[in-house]
């Protein structure tokens, strides 16, 4: 099989000199309801900002205001992302849909064009924090920091990239890329494709809760392998490598070669095996020491009647595999790939609720170092999000936490996957040397 190639490292911003504009609020552009809007137990755990920027090789002369006035225009739509969080008497995250403090708007230029910012997929934070505006009391002051942020960046030779702060309490990626491609559509003139849903109560938990366990996801596991200090000790470094077809298919082809196969293996699963195994091995892990690999999955379609397709939220749940690293490394890639697809099978309407009832009940704690969470965006519709220009050329977001890993579509070639994730040095190469040659 032909070694997967590395793509080019994340541009550093130190050269890159962007000129910004003081932020004003954009506002819905007519009277949008008041109120609180309740937020899911899923919703409550995902209370982080995650930024995204989308790259276009050319734009028009009035491209800022054009996208500025459709902003205003969707947030009609979209209106609690105008409000601000707060805490309801019991403590829970909700958002106060009466506090309309507005979107905070940047017009930006930069003294580049796009093809010397390189490959977008995964941003040197530099570089993210050139292109994307973050609120200042978003760290400190989380209840009263705007929900959405937008700052568009107009580059040389026509180009343009729109960067903006969602916080992910707000939605998953699924109604992120809904709300981005509504935006679009507004700005080319178009009437919505899909009219956002925001009634959260029917992933309300259950009263009483009804908890179908044991959940593997909430085991806590202990650090037997010392690798908290290897992440002490050493830089923490983020690479991307490329997986085009006939890469994905040799890995395909060696999840199902050995072992007994008892189900379709995607090449998700394929692919999400071999590097569960190799940052396993990389971060020199014990045999006693336990691994989790874990996944979300969108539950939409799981629940009777399904979730409307205008849902605009949290709708993802993240089914586990835990073992002991000898396991995982004595069996066949194929198990491991069984293993997998048993677990996103798992996924169903009981599944989603009792873990909505889990959250509810017990909140969330932070995964330990033994664990591993991989997201694919491969699927995510970025490539429709067409402000009149044509569509975006590329599409990225900053640097992951150190137990995460992404799947992205290659920025040449959207058949091709990129494979992103953070490790100390040392283990990022022994990672990069297991991957199959």
């Amino acid at each position: 099989m032909p070694s997967p190639v590395e793509t080019p490292k994340v541009v550093d911003g130190s050269a890159l000199t962007v000129e910004k504009s003081i932020p004003v609020a954009v506002h819905p552009e007519h009277e949008t309801p008041g109120g609180f809007l309740f937020l899911t137990s899923i919703d409550q755990v995902a209370h982080i900002v995650v930024s995204t920027v989308y790259c276009f090789e050319r734009s028009n002369d009035n491209a800022v205001d054009v996208i500025k006035q459709a902003l205003s225009k969707v947030l009609v739509h979209y209106y609690p992302l105008a409000g601000r969080l707060a805490k309801s008497s019991e403590g829970k995250l909700i958002v106060d849909c009466q506090k309309k403090l507005g979107v905070p708007f940047v017009e930006a230029v930069a003294d580049c064009d796009l093809d010397s910012l390189g490959d977008m997929s995964i941003l040197h934070p530099d570089v993210l924090g050139k292109l994307v505006y973050k609120d200042p009391t978003t760290q400190n002051m989380p209840e009263t920091a705007p929900l959405l942020t937008a700052q568009v960046t107009k580059l040389k030779n026509g180009g343009l990239i729109l960067g903006i702060a969602l916080n992910h309490c707000m939605s998953d990626g699924i109604s992120a890329i809904k709300f981005i491609n509504s935006w679009s559509e507004i700005a080319r003139g178009k009437p919505l494709s899909v009219v956002p849903c925001h009634d959260r109560t029917i992933l309300k938990p259950r009263m009483p809760h009804q908890i179908c366990g044991p959940y593997d996801d909430f085991v806590q596991i202990s650090d037997v392998s010392n690798m908290t200090t290897l992440y002490e000790k050493e830089q923490n470094v983020c690479r991307s490598f490329h997986f085009d077809s006939e890469k994905l298919a040799a890995v395909k082809k060696m999840a199902t070669a050995c072992g007994q196969v008892k189900r379709s293996i995607t090449s998700f699963v394929a692919l999400t095996a071999l590097v569960w195994r190799a940052r396993s091995m990389a971060l020199k892990m014990k045999p006693h020491q336990q691994t989790m690999l874990t996944i979300p999955v969108d539950f939409r379609s799981k629940l009777s009647p399904p979730i409307s397709d205008g849902f605009f939220g949290n709708a993802v749940v993240f089914p586990c595999c835990l073992c002991n690293t000898g396991e995982l490394f004595d069996e066949p890639i194929s198990s491991t790939a069984e293993r997998i697809a048993e677990a996103i099978e798992r996924v169903n309407e009981d599944y989603a609720r009792s873990r909505i009832d889990y959250l509810d009940k017990y909140g969330f704690e932070e995964f330990a170092l033994g664990t591993l969470l991989i997201s694919s965006w491969t699927k995510l519709d970025y490539g429709i999000s067409d402000f009149g220009w044509g569509e975006p050329r590329q599409f990225g977001t900053g640097s992951l936490p150190a137990k995460s890993c992404l799947f992205m579509r290659g920025w040449r070639n959207k058949k091709d996957v990129v494979v992103v994730l953070s490790l100390p040095f040392s283990a990022m190469n022994t990672f990069q040397e297991l991957l199959p040659v």
